[in-house]
């Protein structure tokens, strides 16, 4: 039996004793490779789905048992979406020293994550050799965490790591061939999107059929699937849908019907030009992200507001995106025409006066202001409303009040 057709009846396996792994990996193709340094890997191709890359001899020479922890290893690595989150990280690094570092951590943590989930805790038999684990123990770091938890610890400590020895799974091809990709991050959402989509049908599958997911797995795919706390986009269309049918911009390339008689005329009595351009309708929102970055706004409540700016950006590439960072007054201002343009570096962390944010939202004539804060500030409601933005949603998060603030716009409890 050659290597492929023993892949293929070990994942057919896997279907019929209803084990999970067998109804996810017979969604993904399976490609041989020589070239790689380990047995097998996941591995995004130029079109954006996934693959699974085995090196044959490898495969030969290592028993079932074996075979079905790597091929764990490998399925827990698209359940994290390890590949679409490691692309959006260099999405946002030029220096290319930086990127390298940061491919090494990556690998490593995403390495200490699965194991950890999966519980492995012996080394693996691959090819007759001993390969060993890569577990969170070997850098002195806890279990169970998340892979951005290790990222940032292993980050700390990067110098000195020294060879970290042979890898039970192929990292190699996640970052492979990106140098020709104009826009990382809209390549991550395209292998983000595949991944859903197979990690969708595949749960149904198992679940329709008889299947019971251990709990780590079910987990994993729940977080996986997950939609955004609240459908932010959704909310200000509903809100300002109005305005794509009221807002109108001049347009040199419209004829103002109600001029005409004022067409420059050339000598072959054909118009040149008009001194009155004629009108178009404006189908940009103008929206304005206030967060406050005050010192009781936790590092979720702050990652959220970031997810709402992602969320507009991704609904709608009409948006004109403005963040304001606050806390005692706007300590930060940029605007997000790409995902890649978010930051992550957050000023502020002192106390909390939303109102300089709101001024400024006024002043930058929005069409709604989107502000996600714990509600715990001044009293909004007693602000004047012609000082405050057309429209204000308020994001209160959980544990979060909108006392303050409720009679001043629409308010959403997350």
């Amino acid at each position: 039996m050659d290597t492929s057709e023993r892949l293929k009846n070990l994942v057919a396996k896997f279907v019929l004793k209803y084990n999970y792994w067998g109804y996810l990996f017979s969604r993904i193709r399976r490609r041989p490779s020589k070239s790689i340094p380990s047995i097998m890997g996941v591995a995004a191709e130029p079109d954006g789905t996934i693959s699974l890359i085995y090196h044959p001899d490898l495969v030969d020479k290592t028993d079932d048992a074996n075979l079905v922890k790597v091929i764990e290893h490998e399925g827990l690595h698209l359940l994290n979406k390890h590949i679409p989150r490691l692309i959006r990280i260099l999405s946002n690094e030029i220096d290319n020293e930086n990127k390298n570092k940061k491919i090494k951590v990556w690998n490593i943590a995403s390495d200490c994550c699965v194991n950890s989930q999966a519980k492995f805790k012996d080394d693996f038999i691959i090819g007759g050799q001993n390969w060993p684990l890569c577990l969170p123990e070997r850098y002195k770091l806890p279990d169970g965490k998340l892979t951005e938890w290790y990222f940032l610890e292993l980050l700390k400590n990067l110098e000195g790591q020294g060879d970290d020895g042979p890898s039970i799974g192929d990292h190699s091809k996640w970052s492979e061939g990106l140098s020709s990709i104009s826009d990382l991050s809209a390549f991550s959402r395209k292998i983000d999107q595949h991944v859903r989509r197979i990690i969708k049908d595949s749960a149904k599958t198992f679940n329709k059929e008889r299947g019971r997911l251990p709990s780590h797995i079910a987990d994993l795919i729940q977080g996986a699937l997950a939609p955004p706390q609240a459908p932010y986009y959704q909310i200000i269309r509903k809100l300002v849908r109005g305005t794509r049918f009221s807002k109108f911009r001049r347009s040199p390339t419209k004829i103002n019907r109600k001029r005409t008689y004022a067409f420059i005329l050339g000598d072959d009595s054909i118009p040149k030009i008009s001194p009155f351009p004629g009108k178009t309708r404006d189908f940009t929102f103008n929206i304005v992200v206030l967060i406050d970055t005050s010192g009781s706004m936790s590092n979720e409540d702050i990652k959220e507001g970031l997810s709402g700016v992602k969320n507009i950006l991704e609904k709608d590439r009409h948006c004109h995106t403005t963040v304001l960072e606050v806390d005692a007054g706007v300590e930060k201002e940029y605007v997000c025409k790409k995902i890649r343009d978010i930051q992550f570096n957050i000023k502020g962390r002192g106390g909390t006066t939303l109102g300089p944010g709101l001024f400024r939202a006024k002043e930058l004539g929005c069409d709604v202001c989107l502000a996600f804060t714990d509600g715990y500030t001044e009293n909004i409601n007693a602000i004047p409303r012609k000082r405050l933005p057309k429209k204000t949603i308020w994001v209160i998060n959980k544990g979060g009040s909108a006392k303050q603030v409720n009679t001043s716009g629409f308010v959403v409890q997350i």
